[in-house]
């Protein structure tokens, strides 16, 4: 007895399978580019892979359906199959890459057998489960069509549809929730325990129902019409060249989205599950629709000819589709809702483009599929399209990537997509027209394809619009006041280089990632202090470097200024785009050792392989990647590759990693602190303008002091000096605090790791959200001495500020406010800073005024007073401070003063002198008194703790805490500053006592 069940009870089960089958699309992405070093070399394979794989089990179902009694358990066995390989997945993955980089590569000594060991090993890891994968579809809506033969071409497209649906949920789910909760190991994990449960169901289901019919008939063996062989293998070519078509427009749109949406993991998923989302829309739309044979060819060249002429109208549209992001940012607040609805909003822009064409993608499948199975050609036709359609997949993807990209553009390739399925539709056309009619269809169609043309010709690239970073900004560059002199879309991103005014920036995918001033003698921008200093300093450090390895060759200017250095031999530089290293010619002069000085070797790979495959060791090791919200670049800031790159440094060799401060925040940072402090004994933190930090690491010991000898090297005492470094103070000055001072301000967070990618999944909510960590570069410069008191005092007299600080000293726009209040409150007057307002400048006068009249308000006076003194006791020297204080104890308000105000004052000269024990006696002293303001008692509780930490060991900071942390304010409770001191405190009371076994020495 025949049992049956509802038909969408396999449908809602399909659903399922398409959904983990893009989790492993999207998963086995993130593992690749841990192996092959780059995002879109990962994608385009795991693509050609999964596609190819696909194909291939779609190929030996076809073969074998007929003998097969029950497809439900065949399907069944594939699901369990595809199930139990990504339960090991994971653990295999890891010790066969370690393998590979610790022996493999390094026997192959970085040769031309690198990239195909590379690229095999990548596809024995996924292609086996993309086999399985392939077989999925023919067996379903082969067992389908069995059960259920009064369903025809309904049941197909509902499987593409139902399938389709699930896969653009999975592409989403996995992007932005599974693998930030439970990471790569745990994403592939629930993946394939869905597997699992599905290969159950599918078999309980599977012992209970009898097919209805038997296997459909196999290929007519006729020859020749409309109905015979010639047919089917038109069919074939068909689905094979429109496939290729279609991931042509993909791969093209995507690169074109990304320009608008920016180059995020979350904005390529949004952009993958846009397209996915059409084509799961058209094979719903034709569920019900589907034609006879005598009309189903005729759909099929018009549905060619429609998504060819949907291609060109993307092109056309594509300008519109960057200011619906524009309007979308200018609308959207910067917060964590902002972004879901910034996220939504990419969809609807990415849909706009590609969904048209993919709609008609989705219907071509399930109509070409339907042609041969209503013709009697069996249901191994089912699998033989498919095999076909994913064949000409792999070649599209292939090629676009590898060849298109980079000869025609993303708008040539979008056109030579919509060509091959104009191409198509002439020939289906041709091929089952009748005589009298073949003429008006080619006529017909030659005229839709002219126009096509026209409007490919007629649209001309707007590439300032396009360079312009509008997912960043919000608003496109004036072009009235830039111009693009250089843009090529390069394998991995698209290389802009843009002048405004007399500066060059070079962008990547639409975000400046390095900016020069090319006027002679004009003020440099503060990249070039960034990239000069991330080569310049390692270089004062350890002046006796010979080998350096660059880790991005962004401007050029990092490597130029190491090969300032007469005592470096080699610096190789890594860089995996050759348009970086194209575009950045244009900054000549401005690194013109980068490209020709016999010392400098540019090589274009990723940096892991390329330290793997060459085995070499180096005295500095620096790293110059992008930002890390760019899908792929936080790797370069994992525990493993620090881990990694850190067997390639000789003995005291340097570490050296540029991190920016804006577009992130304190918890991501964290995360790469505590990456790098895992595999590293000690760093330094170094200040390079308001917006970069560099971190400087050794793998034993301590990082050495800054030796004056680096400006002895004339090639990089000309660039410092250029860039306003008048000597080794402007240097040193740079220090913001080492590990030991800084570290327990990250504690508590994860480390940022290959395998759970914190950093890659949150930053773009951070770069969103317009995040930062300035709040570290301000640490030496705060009234609370927290990093003083343990590090170097920086503070700077007025006399040096004027005569001898370079103009890039770190504390001189900080000091020079501080010098101004101070010469207002001493003298009356000063050189005016434009960063102190109108306001202030009251302020400062009022405490002036009280210096010699004690008949004006004592309270205003002495919070005026109180306020100069803040600011010269955290930017000024020592001196300084004691000549304002001298001058409040001459001036007639002083006997006058109240307890509290004297006791504030003698607070101000403990602070002043660095004592902490004496810090922290006044500050407990004030805290206890009555009527104490407000607004300074934030200020006095962290003094307490701070002095308590230098002169009291054990939990006496932290008591104080406990005891007065309601009288600071929410908002200050989460300022850098204040999480430091109550970190600090936090570690000195649960340290072990001086001595012990567990205590360090």
């Amino acid at each position: 007895m025949t049992t049956r069940v509802p038909v969408g009870i396999f449908f809602a089960l399909f659903t399922v399978s398409g959904f983990a089958g893009l989790i492993y699309e999207s998963i086995w992405s993130h593992y690749l580019k841990l192996f092959l070093g780059h995002a879109a070399y990962a994608q385009t394979l795991v693509l050609a892979i999964f596609m190819g794989g696909m194909a291939l089990g779609s190929w030996l179902v076809s073969r074998y359906t007929g003998r097969l009694h029950n497809l439900l358990r065949g399907y069944a066995i594939a699901e369990l199959a595809i199930g139990l390989l990504a339960i090991v997945f994971d653990g295999f993955f890891r010790t066969i890459t370690a393998w590979a980089f610790d022996s493999v590569l390094p026997a192959l000594g970085g040769g031309g057998a690198v990239d195909p060991f590379k690229w095999a090993l990548a596809t024995s890891l996924i292609l086996p489960a993309s086999v399985l994968l392939g077989t999925t579809f023919p067996l379903m809506s082969g067992a389908l069509m069995r059960l259920y033969p009064e369903s025809g071409g309904r049941a197909l497209s509902m499987l593409y549809f139902t399938n389709s649906l699930g896969a653009a949920v999975g592409v989403l789910a996995s992007g932005f929730f599974l693998i930030d909760f439970v990471g790569l190991p745990g994403t592939i994990l629930t993946a394939g325990l869905l597997n699992v449960a599905l290969a159950t169901v599918v078999w309980g289901l599977a012992k209970k129902m009898v097919p209805v019919g038997e296997p459909m008939a196999a290929p007519v063996p006729v020859s020749g019409g409309t109905g015979g062989s010639g047919l089917y293998r038109a069919v074939l070519g068909v689905a094979m060249i429109t496939g290729a078509a279609s991931f042509v427009y993909e791969i093209s749109w995507i690169r074109m989205l990304t320009l608008g949406l920016g180059a995020s993991s979350h904005s390529f998923e949004v952009m993958l599950a846009a397209f996915i989302f059409g084509m799961s829309l058209g094979a719903f739309a034709l569920r019900n629709r589907m034609p006879g044979p005598g009309s189903d060819m005729a759909w099929l060249a018009v549905l060619l000819a429609a998504k060819a002429a949907f291609a060109v109208y993307a092109i056309g549209v594509y300008s519109d589709v960057l200011g619906v992001v524009e309007f979308a940012m200018g609308a959207t607040s910067r917060t964590a809702g902002g972004y879901v609805i910034m996220t939504v909003m990419g969809f609807v822009a990415s849909a706009l483009l590609m969904l048209p064409t993919a709609f008609c993608a989705g219907m071509t499948l399930p109509l070409a599929t339907h042609a041969l199975t209503a013709r009697g050609f069996g249901e191994a036709s089912i699998g033989k399209v498919y095999a076909f359609n994913t064949a000409g997949c792999i070649v599209g993807a292939v090629l676009a990537t590898h060849v298109g990209m980079e000869a025609f553009g993303v708008q040539g390739l979008t056109a030579a997509g919509a060509l091959l399925d104009f191409g198509l539709a002439v020939f289906v056309a041709a091929f089952v027209a009748a005589p009298r009619h073949r003429a008006a269809w080619i006529a017909g169609l030659a005229l839709l394809f002219a126009a096509g043309a026209a409007a490919v010709v007629a649209v001309k690239p707007d590439q300032l619009r396009m360079s312009s970073g509008v997912f960043r900004y919000g608003k496109f560059l004036d072009p009235r006041a830039a111009n693009v002199e250089y843009y090529r879309d390069g394998k991995t991103a698209t290389v802009s280089m843009v002048r405004q005014g007399t500066g060059l920036s070079i962008r990547t995918n639409g975000k400046p990632d390095a900016s020069v001033e090319m006027k002679p003698n004009a003020q440099p921008s503060p990249d070039e202090s960034t990239m000069l200093l991330i080569g310049a300093l390692p270089l004062a450090i350890k002046p006796d470097a010979q080998t350096a390895a660059v880790i991005g060759f962004g401007a050029g200017l990092t490597t130029n200024a190491l090969l300032g250095s007469p005592v470096i031999q080699s610096v190789d530089t890594i860089e995996i785009e050759p348009a970086m290293v194209e575009a950045a010619k244009l900054f000549r002069p401005h690194n013109e050792r980068s490209y020709s000085d016999p010392r400098s070797h540019v090589t274009i790979e990723d940096a892991k392989t390329f330290f793997a495959a060459r085995a070499a060791r180096y005295d500095l090791i620096l790293s110059e990647p992008s930002n890390p919200w760019v899908s792929g670049v936080a790797t370069l800031f994992s525990q493993e590759f620090y881990a990694q790159v850190g067997r390639y440094l000789k003995p005291k060799g340097l570490f050296v990693q540029w991190l920016q401060e804006y577009e992130l925040n304190i918890d991501l940072a964290s995360t790469v602190f505590q990456a790098l402090g895992s595999q590293f004994a000690d760093y330094r933190v170094f200040r390079t303008n308001a917006n970069d930090l560099i971190i400087v690491a050794v793998k034993e010991g301590k990082v050495p002091d800054i030796d004056p000898k680096v400006l002895e090297f004339p090639g990089l005492r000309g660039d410092l000096e250029r860039l306003g470094f008048a000597g080794v103070d402007d240097i040193r000055a740079t220090l913001i605090g080492s590990r030991a001072t800084l570290e327990p301000l990250f504690f508590g967070r994860v480390a940022n790791s290959d395998y759970f990618p914190v950093l890659e999944q949150r930053a773009p909510l951070a770069r969103f959200m317009n995040e930062d960590i300035a709040e570290i570069t301000w640490l030496p410069m705060q009234y609370v001495p927290a990093v003083p008191l343990r590090e170097s005092d920086l503070r700077v007299t007025r006399a040096a500020l004027r005569d001898r600080l370079g103009s890039r000293h770190p504390l001189r726009p900080y000091a020079e406010i501080a010098a101004e209040a101070l010469g207002l409150f001493l003298e009356g007057s000063a050189a005016r800073t434009p960063d102190v307002t109108a306001d202030s400048r009251a302020s400062f006068r009022l405490a002036h005024e009280g210096l010699r009249d004690c008949t004006i308000d004592r309270e205003e006076w002495f919070r005026a007073a109180d306020e100069v003194l803040r600011l010269t006791i955290s930017r000024l020297a020592r001196e300084e401070g004691e000549l304002a204080l001298a001058a409040i104890e001459r001036s007639p308000c002083a006997s006058k003063l109240t307890a509290a105000q004297r006791l504030q004052l003698d607070l101000h000269r403990a602070v002043n002198a660095r004592d902490g024990r004496r810090m922290a006696e006044l500050a407990t002293q004030a805290l206890a008194l009555p009527g104490l303001r407000p607004e300074v008692a934030p200020l006095i509780v962290l003094n307490a703790m701070v002095g308590t930490l230098a002169s009291n060991p054990g939990p006496a900071a932290l008591e104080i805490w406990r005891i007065h942390a309601h009288r600071i304010p929410l908002r200050q409770s989460k300022q850098i500053l204040t999480r430091l001191v109550v970190a600090q405190a936090l570690q000195q009371a649960n340290a072990p006592p001086a001595g012990s076994p567990a205590s360090p020495r």
